[in-house]
């Protein structure tokens, strides 16, 4: 008989790799931020547009239109998808003001501190 497989933390996580789930289940266990990095640097490079050049090595000054070939579509999906996955609203004026994967860290975990001190 085989084990059966843990739960996905979220439907939305089922086709990340696992140690991205399971920094999601760390992040909401213990609202850790650099768990919240590590999904969404997969989710960014996840939502590159179809026939993007190959993923650059990413990190804080890696830009999302210039160097991972998002456009305003693929900008739209992945702030959706972050917006359900967190459970948050990225606003018009913040996804303005991200140009690079470390404005969007810095924009993503801003928004989960003032949720978390909302509550």
């Amino acid at each position: 008989m085989q084990p059966i497989p843990p739960p996905v933390p979220s439907p939305a996580l089922a086709r990340f790799p696992a140690e991205v789930l399971e920094a999601f289940q760390r992040y909401r266990a213990k609202g850790e931020a650099r768990d919240v990095e590590t999904v969404l640097v997969a989710a960014a490079v996840d939502y590159r547009p179809a026939g993007s050049a190959s993923a650059p090595v990413v990190s804080d000054s890696t830009r999302l239109l210039e160097d991972m070939g998002y456009d305003s579509v693929a900008v739209a999906e992945l702030i959706f998808f972050l917006e359900d996955l967190f459970e948050m609203t990225i606003t018009n004026e913040d996804i303005l003001a991200v140009s690079t994967i470390g404005d969007l860290r810095a924009c993503v975990i801003r928004k989960l501190a003032g949720k978390s001190g909302a509550a």
